[in-house]
């Protein structure tokens, strides 16, 4: 620890000054004290801090700066890399976990500001027509394979400007139709921001290129939200429970119309639907409830085509075993289906 101090070089420091001073050291800075001489009776004296810490691709050259007059900390003159670094506890919380976030986020694989974002693009609309610059590819948010569950990740290495404000104030656990709409919101404001999906569909957001990143790492026994029934339901026929009563076996268009049916946008501030590819296969999935009940879960499960499906229903063309008794999913909802199969 370097004492430049023209007046007093055993001049001892005020009691929150050397806490400062103290914890910057034990956590890797390289301290700075240098007098400014006495001003208006009181001693003014600058610690300067100066760190190399590791991140992910490079080395992260921090810096902060705090004015003391007397005992007095000067909060309006900090400087946290040229930032305004607000009172004396934020400041030395910042001085004490910076390196440590540093450290953190090398181990994590956070990425540096400014570095290029691993995957694919993720914009809201995709490339047009007249574009003829070099190959890329992009995936329209709409589009996008994602999960009903992520974690959220808020990169704090400090070598950029943080994210002006991260879906759901921050929480750690957010749906996957959060993280949809903060995107989709997101890309289509801020005309600079940029976000990625990686191979693991681990999904990467920037304000700008300049700013730090935020992660969303999904929760994959949470199973993939349906947004395109046609390309997540594919087995040629399903056993299909719901409301407590006999399986049935539906073909794989029934389910695939059901899906459709179960999340299609219902009256404002009425519960949506919802449908879910889980990890076996399974396609779970619910209806839109009414504001005071909620809707029952149906579970199609994948199985074997029966070697005859039977007769159709000469009112609505479906097969007789795909009438639900409790919804009536574009089908008769008054036909009683046989009680077992």
């Amino acid at each position: 620890m370097d004492y430049i101090d023209t007046k007093d070089v055993a001049a001892e420091l005020p009691t929150r000054a050397r806490t400062l001073v103290e914890a910057a050291t034990a956590n890797g800075w390289d301290v700075t004290v240098t007098s400014q001489g006495i001003v208006e009776d009181a001693h003014v004296r600058t610690i300067n801090l100066t760190g190399a810490f590791p991140t992910p691709t490079t080395i992260a050259e921090l810096t902060a700066r705090c004015v003391w007059y007397g005992s007095s900390y000067w909060a309006e003159v900090s400087e946290r890399n040229g930032r305004y670094a607000g009172g004396f506890g934020e400041f030395l919380a910042w001085v004490r976990d910076a390196p440590a976030m540093c450290r953190a986020g090398k181990e994590a694989g956070w990425i540096q500001p400014g570095s290029p974002l691993p995957g694919t693009e993720l914009e809201t609309v995709p490339l047009p027509q007249w574009y003829d610059g070099a190959p890329r590819e992009r995936i329209v948010v709409r589009d996008a394979r994602m999960y009903a569950r992520y974690t959220q990740s808020i990169h704090h290495d400090d070598t950029g400007t943080p994210v002006r404000e991260a879906p759901g104030y921050g929480q750690p656990h957010l749906s996957g139709d959060a993280v949809r709409a903060f995107l989709g919101g997101s890309l289509g404001f801020w005309l600079s921001s940029q976000a990625t999906i990686t191979d693991d569909e681990t999904i990467i957001y920037r304000q700008t290129n300049g700013h730090s990143a935020l992660t969303f790492t999904p929760d994959r026994d949470s199973g993939v939200i349906i947004t395109h029934p046609e390309r997540y339901i594919t087995a040629d026929a399903y056993r299909v429970t719901g409301h407590g009563r006999v399986p049935q076996v539906w073909t794989q268009a029934a389910v695939r119309e059901a899906v459709s049916e179960a999340t299609r946008p219902g009256p404002i501030d009425w519960p949506d639907g919802w449908a879910l590819l889980m990890p076996d296969e399974s396609v779970r999935f619910a209806p839109g409830g009414f504001p005071w009940k909620s809707a029952d879960a149906y579970i199609a499960e994948p199985s074997a085509a029966p070697q005859a499906w039977g007769p159709r229903c000469g009112t609505c063309g479906w097969y007789v075993t795909e009438h639900d008794p409790a919804r009536g999913w574009g089908r008769c909802s008054s036909f009683q289906p046989p009680t077992d199969i």
